[in-house]
């Protein structure tokens, strides 16, 4: 690779009053645990059903249909793991 490196930067300064106050909190056990617990949660759903699922886009509109149009494509993606648990 014969490219340059690129000029190191300084660390960015935190100067924001509510970022302080966020580091600060990050910083104590309690909101630690609370945060790290964020890597548990149900965003992998949300991947798996775009990416391998191909849901994109919703093909109704209005609430109501959206609403009824999202809870099949919850119930298909939880019938497809319980078949998929039950067979291990």
């Amino acid at each position: 690779d014969f490219r340059p490196r690129p000029a190191e930067r300084e660390p960015r300064r935190i100067t924001e009053p509510w970022r302080l106050a966020m580091k600060d909190r990050l910083e104590t056990t309690e909101a630690g645990d609370l945060y790290r617990r964020r890597k548990q949660t149900v965003e992998p759903v949300f991947g798996i059903i775009k990416s391998i699922m191909g849901f994109r886009k919703f093909s109704l509109r209005g609430l109501a249909k959206v609403t009824t149009e999202w809870t099949l494509v919850a119930l298909a993606y939880n019938c497809k793991r319980m078949a998929r648990l039950q067979a291990a």
